[in-house]
């Protein structure tokens, strides 16, 4: 085979890797390699399709922007391109950027050194002050309607501070600390963990349920003002007037005066961006003159005048000591690797993750083993890969225990899980304290005081075995205890005895049933409205629930039907734990007052996101009809739910019709 040959041959499989690569990170959410490595892949492409540009693919991936629009969600298309950005990793390519500049303005340019928020870009349209539309970028061209999920986020104003027209440009993130909560609870539920917090925020606004997206807790910065009115004439006046109509900015920009400042910038955020709550994947460089920047005009993907500045990746490389297991609140046994003290990222790390048995066996991490860490999404330390190379003949291979490391109960894991399991319970001690520490937890029963400290404390004494005991102390009880005064022991009573009072949504969370997060919690109280209608009901009856689906049903049938969970619920209720929902406040709309059934086929909303609509327009939802449903919706292909609604002689309507019922609720 020729060289040529070669050549050709390497573009073609580079075109396709790249091409699959892309497509996994832009429109599946889930990367398979590093950023780095992908970039790598990227920058190989375009120097072959450089010089050999007779072989380049007519659709190169290397001249797109993002991805595909997602199945299910609108499409929008954009009358300018939304372009991406070039990226330079090193102070030599920051130079001949600086050096293309000067070049082109004639004088020492100044530049908006802007923090790189990780996350999911989005254009946001505003019409009178009033936000109208939100889309995804997309390939650049056409991206996708994700109106009603951005109208979730609290930092994105439905309405502006000034009547204007405008069209904004953002990126949405998920907070590190988010992230971390959102993966504890996954892993407690055995679930694979998200990938990062650039992939969870992607994944969280793509979807087709607005009420998933709330839950997500997403945020969002702004930094450009795609079209007004009166376009900004600097960067600078653009951030200024994106944060004087009321948009979040990232507030960390700078104005650099030439290339020393902007390199001074990029130095002093190397590794004070790790103290901040959300990922940063570098910097963006911007050429302050915004007409000098349009007269410069772009290539098919990116502006000539802004690069982005990415930051090599830290791994920190050191010796595995020892393997730990821990026992969650469900039970769920996870293995961590404890370390030798390694710096990354500023802190100093002693344990990474493991995240469980097939993980670990994958990787091959053995006790005595050199190993490469670092933060996943710059958050939880965690073992990349052993380096089998540094091996010197001592280490010891890790057995997976087959009983719990607290108890001793055989471990259990269900085949379609990845968590092996403790079955123990009630008797487990690493459980009792860890679904102690729960309930009293914000999201639960909001117990201040009694944290991990306080619950180890009263376990050791033997003053409670389960939260039902909690009710039952007084402060003499906690007299003599450590760290417990007389202050601390009358605030811990008084707060355990104002939980009494929390609707049984939050009882739903802090009885630690397995898949019931605080939305599930939330949906089953509002459907159901006591414990009572709760614990009597069918698997069946369950999953109809909307939102919550066979899975949950099973869970919590599963749950209210074991001896001992009927006890612990009943013993809360003699201890006067409140086991009702208060009703909701009215929600004016064209469906205040109805009980809502939607049934066949829609084409312009899809199923979850009419119920949710109905909600938002003051109705409730139901997912079967009876004598309390005031209404059908029928899509195409409605079966037996219209059949019974005409036996009741329910009103129906078609979906043209529930559009433009919808439609005069939202303008009035």
């Amino acid at each position: 085979m020729s060289a040529p040959e070669d050549v050709r041959q390497r573009m073609a499989r580079l075109t396709e890797l790249v091409r699959d690569l892309g497509r996994r990170y832009h429109e599946e959410d889930r990367p398979a390699v590093p950023d780095e490595e992908y970039d790598a892949l990227v920058a190989e492409l375009q120097r072959l399709e450089a010089q050999h540009p007779q072989w380049a693919d007519s659709e190169s991936p290397t001249t797109l922007v993002g991805g595909r629009k997602a199945p299910g969600l609108a499409a929008v298309h954009f009358e300018r391109p939304v372009l991406s950005l070039n990226n330079v990793r090193s102070f030599e390519e920051l130079a001949e950027f600086d050096g293309r500049m000067r070049q082109a303005v004639g004088v020492e340019p100044a530049y908006v050194g802007e923090l790189k928020i990780d996350g999911l870009s989005v254009i946001v349209t505003y019409e009178g002050g009033r936000l109208v539309r939100a889309a995804t970028r997309g390939d650049g061209a056409t991206g996708e309607d994700v109106t009603e999920n951005v109208r979730t986020i609290e930092d994105v104003p439905e309405q502006l501070r000034e009547a204007v027209n405008i069209e904004v440009r953002g990126e949405v993130y998920l907070r590190r600390s988010t992230f971390a909560r959102l993966n504890a609870e996954r892993e407690e539920k055995g679930e694979l963990l998200l990938a990062n917090p650039r992939n969870a925020a992607a994944g969280s606004l793509r979807q087709l349920d607005p009420a998933i997206t709330r839950a997500r807790s997403l945020s969002a910065f702004f930094y450009e003002i795609r079209a007004a009115d009166a376009l900004p004439l600097t960067q600078a006046g653009a951030l200024e007037r994106l944060r004087g109509l009321g948009l979040p900015v990232e507030p960390h920009w700078t104005v650099c005066q030439g290339l020393p400042a902007l390199t001074d910038f990029v130095n002093n955020w190397e590794t004070a961006r790790h103290e901040l709550d959300y990922v940063t994947d570098g910097l963006v460089v911007k050429l302050n003159d915004l007409e000098a920047t349009r007269r410069m005009g772009s290539t098919q993907k990116a502006p000539r005048a802004q690069v982005a500045y990415k930051y090599a990746a830290e791994v920190g490389v050191t010796r595995v000591v020892g393997i730990s297991l821990s026992v969650g609140r469900t039970g769920s046994v996870t293995p961590t690797a404890d370390l030798e003290p390694v710096l990354l990222q500023g802190t100093t790390v002693t344990r990474a993750s493991l995240h469980n048995a097939d993980i670990l066996a994958s990787l091959d991490v053995r006790v005595g083993d050199t190993v490469e860490v670092r933060k996943a999404g710059e958050v939880i330390p965690e073992v990349v890969r052993v380096l089998p190379e540094l091996r010197t003949g001592g280490e010891v291979r890790f057995r997976y225990p087959t009983v719990c490391p607290e108890c001793g109960s055989v471990l259990a894991r269900e085949p379609d899980e990845v968590a092996w399991r403790c079955p123990n319970r009630f008797g487990c001690p690493a459980q009792r304290r860890e679904a102690l520490i729960h309930f009293g937890s914000r999201g639960a029963m909001d117990i201040e005081g009694l944290g991990e400290k306080t619950v180890d404390a009263l376990l050791e004494a033997g003053r409670v075995k389960s939260p039902a005991d909690l009710y039952r102390l007084r402060v003499e009880d906690l007299r003599g205890l450590p760290r417990f005064g007389p202050v601390l022991a009358e605030n811990l009573v008084r707060a355990i005895e104002s939980s009494r009072e929390r609707p049984l949504s939050r009882l739903l969370t802090a009885l630690n049933i397995r898949y019931v997060g605080e939305k599930a919690a939330v949906v089953l109280a509002r459907h159901f409205e006591n414990l009572g209608r709760l614990r009597e009901a069918s698997v069946e009856e369950l999953a109809e629930v909307p939102g919550i689906g066979p899975v949950v049903a099973e869970s919590v049938h599963r749950f209210f039907g074991t001896a001992e969970e009927r006890e612990l619920v009943n013993a809360l209720a003699a201890a006067g734990v409140n086991m009702v929902e208060p009703l909701v406040g009215e929600v004016s709309g064209p469906f205040s007052g109805d009980t809502v059934v939607i049934t066949g086929k829609l084409f312009s909303i899809s199923r979850s996101e009419a119920e949710a609509l109905v909600q938002s327009l003051g109705g409730r939802v139901a997912s079967s009809v009876s004598t309390r449903t005031t209404l059908v919706v029928a899509g195409e292909d409605a079966g037996s739910k219209l059949a019974r609604a005409r036996e009741l002689g329910v009103a129906i309507i078609d979906e043209e019709e529930f559009r433009r019922r919808a439609a005069n609720g939202r303008m009035s």
